[in-house]
């Protein structure tokens, strides 16, 4: 994982290759069951059939998907009263595809929406502030767009939207490939 983050950073080519964001997202959801049970989150997805394939590194577009879902499911562990439900979404539509988190957690106040995606930037008492910056970069190295928004009294929603590939899916070899990389990556 260092490796990869040392690759971000010096702006290495990126890794591309077509594969299918609704599998990569299923990976991911399994791969946090542990921390969504813990803090009694339930976990929903609403993954649209008509997904075209992405063109992308899978990898770090699953690292970018493993942050917004695992600091959503903190932000929720922090909630006593009401449900603790996280959506993910995908949808198609004429830009390419959207990608939708959405938690019931205690949102995101509106003076601080511009600043979470800024490096070091932290609400957190043990948080390095590096989280959502380096989403941010990731999904626009990729030539997506990274966004939050808040919903009062509490909620939020972080977006971000990827361009479509032609051509065929990842084989299922290749899918098995990257979730045992990503499990190196947080077990």
């Amino acid at each position: 994982m260092i490796d990869r983050i040392r690759e971000q950073i010096k702006k290495a080519p990126l890794r591309k290759e077509r594969f299918d964001l609704n599998a990569a997202i299923n990976e991911v959801v399994i791969l946090v069951r542990s921390v969504t049970n813990r803090n009694g989150v339930s976990v929903q997805t609403r993954l649209s059939a008509e997904l075209v394939p992405v063109l992308g590194d899978h990898v770090q577009l699953q690292q970018a998907l493993l942050n917004l879902i695992l600091n959503a499911a903190e932000a929720m562990g922090l909630v006593e009263e009401g449900p603790r439900e996280l959506l993910i979404s995908t949808e198609q539509n004429l830009a390419g595809v959207l990608v939708a988190v959405r938690d019931s957690g205690p949102g995101i106040d509106s003076v601080r929406l511009d600043r979470v995606f800024d490096a070091f930037y932290t609400t957190k008492s043990s948080g390095t502030g590096m989280g959502l910056s380096i989403c941010g970069s990731i999904i626009h190295a990729h030539g997506g767009k990274l966004w939050a928004e808040a919903n009062e009294p509490r909620d939020a929603v972080f977006q971000f939207t990827l361009s479509g590939a032609d051509g065929e899916l990842t084989s299922p070899l290749q899918v098995g490939h990257r979730t045992s990389e990503l499990r190196k990556r947080i077990g």
